[in-house]
């Protein structure tokens, strides 16, 4: 029997910004899980002699919190989350529903819902944002009261260019939990206070805004074919080709370490580290779906992952490597083998355990590089090529229902990597003053990696990928057809951040608590947002027309 043609749904920002029309479902879950770390306490194995290199958690689901073993009186609910930003181009965007008030869990003590959470804000043109809902309060069985209901959350505040006086709507009330036995249940909470009106009455301060006739709105089906076959191909072939080379010098230095062979794996792995840093603009379509972007760059990695795994009694053959969490698989669990914590891993340092993991992990990774590219060309575990599904924008795609849609997709690829690259990878390494967020540290090649990241978005707008000499019609096109001036400014924006990328002194796992750094560090970083900011202010709205 074949197989049943599997059909792409929800796999970019575009499709996640406009889930309520497109549906997402991940039809193989097994390749899209994300990665739980083996304890609930992180463990920590190095320490930077400059900056202490602290695990922390984020990035992955949160663990349960556990419950107190005895409770004399019941505690107030927690506060509810803030709801989510709504990010719809058009329409009215409801703002996100604050989250559900804690429960308290006393078997004596009087329940009250936690306050529902503060409503999400709305960033569309004209909506009027509402508050999130109260939490539910839940009673203690027997109790003779039903617990208050938690209090609304505040209506969102409206964020529309052309101007919204009136606030959003305040969120309804907590509904009261009836007890058991309980024929009265308890008090409804407050509900909300309306949300602030936006005082914005046009576009934001010294931007003109620039309204397109259909004649020159995005419709150029040519830019979103070339920008496939133009940079998103070759650049996973050298990806590709790079992985491969890396599995062979690995295997080579396995059979027999020394200095030359452990050098050259060393020089393979920030070889291929290059292009894949360059594809993080496009990081949509499979690598996101079916989980390869996770498999071959899960991070922040905490060694006691990898640690555990050379602790353990198991044969490692790539078998048993593919079937591990992402972490204990992909870059940086070969970086750290090869490295070591600090980049200055002795060859004397290796044991027999890690040079049988390096062999086994090798070509799991370059399987996967391979997997990313075919589902592009080819199509990969039943899917069709994904080519097809973007390059057919508007007729027979079933992510992408216009061209418009997928050149949006190029546009939130770029912001996306800008904004992960200046908030994170940058912004929350030095906020914390903590080297163990910074994605090179093993390495110590955080900074080429900022760098492949800058070359990401001007490679995605520019339509091109010079490592490969392919070109072609790109969004750069759109945008000097439209506004000159506009493309002067971003291609200026681009080489003033790429020149304060260069200015940080290197390696940055090492001058990142340097007080004398942090100048050149926050100019590179305000450098990538206001780049962001233009593509996000300037750009999409452009495309979005």
């Amino acid at each position: 029997m074949g197989k049943r043609l599997k059909i792409w749904t929800g796999i970019g920002t575009y499709a996640l910004a406009h889930a309520g029309a497109i549906a997402f479902t991940i039809a193989d879950p097994a390749n899209a899980e994300v990665s739980e770390g083996l304890s609930e306490t992180p463990v920590l194995i190095s320490q930077s002699n400059t900056c202490a290199a602290v695990a922390v958690e984020g990035g992955g689901e949160g663990g349960e919190e556990p419950a107190p073993t005895e409770q004399v009186q019941g505690d107030e609910g927690g506060e509810g989350g803030e709801g989510g930003e709504a990010a719809a181009p058009t329409g009215q965007a409801e703002g996100g529903e604050g989250g559900e008030g804690g429960e308290a869990a006393a078997p004596t003590g009087q329940s009250e819902g936690g306050e529902g959470g503060e409503g999400g804000e709305a960033a569309v043109p004209t909506g009027q944002a509402e508050g999130g809902e109260g939490g539910e309060a839940a009673a203690p069985t027997g109790q003779t009261e039903g617990g208050e209901g938690g209090e609304g959350g505040e209506g969102g505040e409206a964020a529309a260019p052309t101007g919204q006086t009136e606030g959003g709507e305040g969120g309804e009330g907590g509904e009261a939990a009836v007890p058991t036995g309980q024929s009265e249940g308890g008090e409804g909470g407050e509900g909300g206070e309306g949300g602030e009106g936006s005082s914005a009455t046009g576009a934001p301060t010294g931007i003109t805004r620039i309204f397109l006739p259909p004649a020159r709105q995005f419709r150029d089906r040519q830019i979103i074919t070339d920008f496939v076959d133009q940079l998103i191909i070759p650049n996973y072939q050298l990806l590709t080709e790079r992985s491969g080379n890396l599995a062979t010098a690995i295997d080579a230095f396995v059979s027999n370490p020394d200095e030359t062979t452990l050098e050259a794996a060393r020089q393979a792995w920030l070889a291929t580290r290059a292009p894949w840093e360059q594809s993080e603009a496009f990081a949509f379509g499979p690598a996101a779906s079916l989980g390869l972007d996770a498999e071959l760059d899960d991070w922040p990695l905490n060694e006691a992952d990898v640690q555990a795994v050379l602790n353990s009694s198991d044969t490692l053959t790539p078998e048993y490597v593919d079937s591990l969490q992402t972490s204990q698989k992909g870059f940086h669990a070969i970086g750290f083998l090869l490295f070591g914590t600090e980049s200055d891993k002795s060859l004397q340092a290796f044991t027999p355990r890690e040079l049988e993991y390096l062999g086994a992990i090798a070509p799991v990774f370059d399987q996967t590089a391979n997997d990313l590219l075919s589902s592009w060309t080819e199509g990969v575990d039943g899917y069709p090529a994904y080519r097809s599904e973007f390059v057919n924008a508007g007729e027979s795609s079933s992510a992408y229902p216009t061209v418009q849609a997928a050149g949006e997709e190029i546009v939130q690829g770029i912001m996306g990597i800008l904004d992960e690259l200046g908030n994170v990878k940058i912004g929350e390494a030095l906020e914390a003053q903590n080297p163990f967020l910074l994605e090179g540290r093993f390495a110590q090649s955080s900074l080429q990696d900022f760098q492949n990241n800058l070359l990401s978005a001007k490679n995605a707008y520019l339509g091109e990928f010079p490592a490969a000499g392919t070109d072609g019609r790109s969004l750069s096109d759109f945008v000097v057809a439209v506004d000159p001036s506009l493309d002067a400014q971003i291609r200026q924006q681009m080489e003033t951040a790429s020149t304060a990328l260069a200015e940080i002194p290197a390696p940055i796992e090492q001058t990142l608590c340097d007080r004398s750094a942090r100048p050149q560090i926050e100019a590179a970083q305000t450098s990538v947002i206001e780049l962001f900011e233009t593509f996000e202010q300037r750009v999409l709205p452009l495309v979005q027309q």
